[in-house]
């Protein structure tokens, strides 16, 4: 018997998290940053605020459904823009390795390139 509840804490979703990824970075004011999360997932706030802390550990179907894609979304946008910031510093170095001394820089350029393809940020140089 406690395989299984160890088993079952270990799918145990943390809502906090999930919020968390939701609300984006925390202006110093919780109300309002769980107002956010609310807001983007349809999800009543006081539904939100239970589940932040803990006071609802087991929500409705359709409440963790909103919250866990909400999650996913938020997880993805921010991995994308992390993304393109380095995506955009790989061209800049790039570009500026090719502009110094191409012949000597040749196989940072071809690294950095090598990389942008990878993560699809293009070849701009």
């Amino acid at each position: 018997m406690p395989e299984r509840e160890s088993e079952k804490m270990d799918q145990s979703v943390s809502w906090a998290d999930e919020i968390g990824a939701i609300a984006g970075p925390f202006d110093g004011n919780r109300k309002s940053w769980l107002a956010r999360a609310a807001r983007s997932t349809r999800v009543p706030f006081r539904q939100i605020k239970s589940l932040y802390y803990g006071e609802c550990l087991d929500p409705k179907h359709s409440v963790a459904t909103k919250i866990l894609t909400a999650a996913e979304e938020a997880r993805i946008r921010k991995t994308q823009s992390n993304a393109r910031v380095v995506a955009e510093y790989l061209t800049r170095y790039a570009q500026t390795a090719s502009a110094t001394d191409p012949h000597f820089n040749e196989p940072q350029i071809d690294a950095a390139l090598g990389i942008l393809r990878q993560i699809g940020g293009g070849n701009n140089t």
